[in-house]
């Protein structure tokens, strides 16, 4: 045998090896997600050249509205063919917005002109042969002639089009190059560092689990037996499901995502030139798929309800049990329904907050369990789930913090790995880089941050009292957003005077004290977010249920022994009832037609349910300390006595508005409709008016007039339109001192019916005028009248004529100074299903406000660098088109601004069938300079 055979082997000890492989692993996971981070990208340039052929007017709305680069070429051969007029213009003539700041080329009085809005760059007189080139890029524009620079300025000119007056033009070329930074692909070296970043993580923690001998069970026994809060919890959410309300960003995520298809990342699509979303934007993703099995309404809402059926089964099967000792019964029902009190205000929808909520959870479930069974295999996945929220939204910063929370009781365990410890956190940390950055490299991440921090909304710390002064405005903090956070107050502040008297019943102390300190924090994470709408306070919907069910379960089990101690309790949730319940329930837009006390605060008998409720808690509170808390108890049971009675009133009135709206638009009667192949939604019930001039009314008799003249056209958007026949006159008194009587229009024989459209008188005037539209019989007996609100524009007014067989108007003019008053003929309108005008196939403006109610409908494509001009636009009614201005805003980077600036718009009148006087959406047509014709596209990687 030789030397080396007989040798002893030195062999590495099993457990060193474990270490060292998951220290190994931990490092090659943090560097392989920093080098994600910085790996270079795929990207295409476009570029539109023009023309292609022979110069035609074209549009090309860019967006961004100003160019990466532009370069234009032109000769003085093709100003001498011109003569005078406009050699080329990068904006259209005008629509219904002005004009941007172009860039004009123009010739006269044997000069060429270059401007940029109202800067001249550049003029010199036209010769035999000269050149220019004018080139526009990142550090400006700059004019050049025969090679000499004319000109420069640091601006850059927008272009929505381009406009010529010549027919021919040998020589003029324009190349256009649109800000398309966004739209990139992932490199091979991007790909194969996520693949190792994510295949170094999951080896990392099999190699811990493996190490680690107690294996307890994550999940206790029985979890998957239901139980009766189960089935309601469910059964709640479901129905709401169906006939709920939407959430407030609900139209504007899913326009995000469906534009996603065009563009291949999901940006900010109604304003911020679209700059994505990232880094707070992956869950987007999941929906991306999702959205193309199906957009209609309870299709959309699967996800999130499942994630709140999976965070009510962490709260019930897997933290209430830690917190909360022995049997909790009690507060189990009072997390049920203050969970359900939450959830049905903030968590069916697309919005973030319940995936927030779901990632709190998880991420205080696996940071307790770890803590308990000293396992760094649980508290790396409570980083990774953190990290993972972290990335949802801004808000979920604040499930990091729970990180901090847990970080003293977290300290033994890390101690104990050593080093390790360090590599392992340091590789699950740097996961949230794989979420933040998996469609966007580093440069554009922050580009888009910028330009969200540039235009805003962005308060910081300083503006946080706005969120609080909204949550108690009437309009936007509503009694279904105010209790829930009034309630966790509430339970704060009794938890925290509970632990300082050490008067903790049944609760394990310090997992308490964590969650009392991770609410608080939670808090402070809403200051940190650069917008202060109320929406943010459903990320705390986790955190906020189990803290009022501890609360209770102290409570109830004896954690106040005195009747006075019971009965301050008792008064101070009466208290936070009162001012919680002290407003009208507010759903957004549509979700509260005919819901009761979506205008008031809720009250019976002409009494305010808040003073009911402050009054029957005082009672009790004084019944208490004469001796009642001996067969009442305790005061806990009234939390979930309040939840659950709100949760029914919010539920039941949003289920009794389906009864008098049976024959029109509800978002139940929409899922309905859908499950029964009929998915377009509101569209269902909408029908538009394609001609004002097919629904006037016949007439009979003659008018009395007195001082009023009258003509055959009737006004609209300002310009005068033929109306029909001499018989649908406009009435006008011209400022003169009259009254007119009109004759007897008569009504056709079903226009009572439910389906059938208004009547619609047009109106307007100024001064001491007045009209008045009577209903009539068909002897001619008055049913009713009614007045006409008259202002200085055109107003269409719409008026259910029930049973009346003829109608007719009065009008007066006092002869007030400035006084005058114009009325149109009235008219029942012709309608068609507004699917029948436009095509469902066909793209059209959407507002964010409405989008959601109409799932058959596509955004304009904002692919390749600029916006499609659409032929329509499919607007939210009246009453609150001004929310959604912001995407025809260019200060915002509204999408819609380039073609708000080309086009104008003719209003196409809207009805809900079954709905007589509401308009809840408003279409428009629009009207462009010219179309898309006469352009190159070319794509090069770059």
């Amino acid at each position: 045998m030789t030397a080396s055979a007989t040798a002893p082997r030195r062999t590495v000890p099993r457990g060193f090896a474990r270490r060292l492989s998951a220290t190994v692993l931990g490092l090659l996971s943090a560097l392989a997600s920093v080098v994600f981070v910085l790996a270079p990208v795929d990207q295409v340039t476009t570029t539109y050249e023009w023309p292609s052929d022979t110069p035609e007017d074209t549009t090309l709305p860019l967006l961004p509205y100003s160019p990466q680069q532009m370069d234009v070429t032109l000769s003085c051969a093709d100003a001498l063919a011109l003569g005078s007029g406009t050699l080329l213009s990068t904006t259209g003539p005008g629509g219904d917005q002005a004009s941007p700041n172009g860039l004009s080329v123009r010739v006269s009085d044997g000069r060429i002109t270059a401007t940029l809005g109202q800067t001249q760059l550049a003029t010199a007189p036209i010769t035999d042969t000269c050149r220019w080139r004018i080139v526009s890029d990142a550090s400006g524009t700059t004019a050049f002639a025969d090679g000499r620079e004319q000109g420069r300025t640091t601006e850059r000119p927008a272009v929505n089009g381009l406009f010529t007056d010549v027919s021919e033009a040998a020589e003029l070329q324009v190349s256009v190059t649109p800000d398309t930074r966004y739209a990139s692909d992932p490199s091979a070296v991007k790909i194969a560092a996520g693949v190792v970043s994510v295949t170094s993580l999951v080896a990392m923690l099999l190699a811990l689990r493996k190490r680690e001998p107690c294996r307890p069970r994550l999940l206790p026994p029985g979890w998957a037996r239901p139980r009766p809060a189960d089935g309601i919890v469910a059964a709640t959410l479901v129905v709401w499901a169906v006939i709920g309300a939407a959430t407030v960003d609900d139209g504007y995520i899913v326009t995000m995502i469906l534009s996603s298809a065009d563009t291949g990342f999901v940006g900010n699509y109604m304003r911020w030139f679209n700059a994505p979303e990232a880094p707070f934007s992956w869950f987007y993703e999941l929906y991306r798929p999702w959205v193309e099995i199906s957009t209609t309404t309870l299709w959309l809402r699967l996800p999130s309800l499942v994630v709140c059926l999976v965070s009510w089964l962490l709260i019930d099967r897997v933290l209430l049990p830690r917190f909360a000792k022995g049997r909790p019964v009690l507060a189990r029902w009072a997390a049920a329904a203050v969970f359900l009190l939450w959830t049905i205000q903030f968590g069916i929808g697309l919005r973030p907050e319940p995936w927030v909520m779901l990632g709190s959870l998880a991420t205080l479930a696996l940071v307790e369990r770890g803590v308990t069974t000293r396992r760094l295999s649980l508290l790396a996945c409570a980083v990774i789930a953190a990290g993972a929220t972290t990335a949802l939204t801004p808000t979920g910063i604040a499930v990091f913090l729970q990180l901090l929370v847990a970080l003293p009781a977290a300290w033994p365990t890390l101690r104990a790995h050593g080093p390790r410890a360090i590599a392992v956190l340091l590789g699950a940390g740097t996961s949230v880089l794989l979420l933040m950055f998996y469609g966007q490299p580093l440069d554009t991440v922050l580009h888009a941050i910028e330009v969200r921090t540039e235009i805003g909304p962005s308060y910081g710390i300083t503006g946080e009292g706005r969120r609080y002064e909204w949550l108690f405005d009437p309009l936007q903090g509503g009694l279904n957003r105010r209790l829930p956070v009034l309630l966790l107050w509430f339970a704060m502040a009794v938890l925290a005077v509970l632990l300082v008297l050490r008067r903790t019943p049944k609760l394990a102390k310090a997992p308490t004290r964590r969650l009392l300190i991770a609410s608080l924090l939670y808090f402070a994470a809403l200051a940190l977010t650069p917008t202060k709408y109320t929406h943010h306070f459903g990320a705390l919907a986790g955190v906020a249920t189990l803290l009022v069910a501890v609360v209770v379960h102290a409570i109830a089990r004896g954690a106040l022994r005195r009747s006075w101690q019971l009965s301050l309790m008792c008064v101070a949730l009466a208290v936070a009832v009162w001012v919680g319940i002290d407003a009208p329930l507010r759903w957004w837009f549509l979700g509260g037609l005919n819901v009761k006390w979506s205008e008031v605060p809720p009250g019976v008998a002409g009494i305010d349910a808040a003073d009911l409720a402050l009054t029957a808690g005082i009672v009790v509170a004084v019944a208490g300390l004469a001796g009642a808390w001996r067969w009442l108890r305790t005061p806990a049971l009234f939390v979930p006595v309040v939840a659950f009675g709100v949760v029914i009133v919010e539920v039941g009135t949003m289920a009794y508005a389906l009864v008098p709206r049976s024959e029109t638009y509800t978002t139940g009667a929409a899922n309905m409709a859908a499950l029964a192949g009929a998915p377009c939604g509101i569209e269902r019930w909408l029908e538009v008016e394609p001609d004002v001039a097919a629904g006037m009314l016949p007439t009979s008799g003659s008018a009395d007039v007195d001082g009023f003249t009258t003509n055959g056209f009737f006004p609209r958007n300002g310009l005068l339109e033929p109306y029909g026949s001499a018989e649908a006159p406009v009435w006008h008194s011209g400022g003169r001192r009259g009254k007119v009587t009109t004759p007897w229009y008569h009504l056709p024989t079903g226009s009572e019916g439910p389906a059938a459209p208004p009547v619609v008188v047009p109106a307007r005037g100024a001064g001491a005028v007045s009209a008045t539209v009577e209903f009539a019989d068909e002897a001619g007996r008055i049913l009713s009248s009614q007045e006409v609100p008259i202002t200085p524009i055109w107003t269409e007014e719409r008026f259910d004529p029930a049973t009346a067989a003829m109608v007719r108007l009065k009008l007066v003019d006092e002869r007030s100074a400035n006084g005058w008053i114009a009325a149109g003929a009235p008219r029942l309108p012709k309608t068609v299903p507004s699917t029948e005008l436009v095509p469902a196939s066909e793209p059209v403006i959407l507002d964010w406000v409405g989008a959601f109610t109409m799932p058959c409908r596509r955004p304009p494509s904002v692919a390749d660098g600029t916006v499609d001009p659409v032929r329509y636009r499919f607007a939210s009614g009246p009453s609150i088109r001004d929310i959604g201005s912001v995407s025809y805003m260019a200060s915002q980077g509204g999408p819609y601004a380039p073609l708000m600036q080309l086009a104008t718009e003719t209003a196409v009148p809207t009805y809900l069938r079954g709905d007589k006087l509401s308009e809840p959406i408003s279409v428009f047509r629009l009207d462009y300079p010219a179309s898309n014709r006469s352009l190159r596209m070319l794509r090069t990687p770059r």
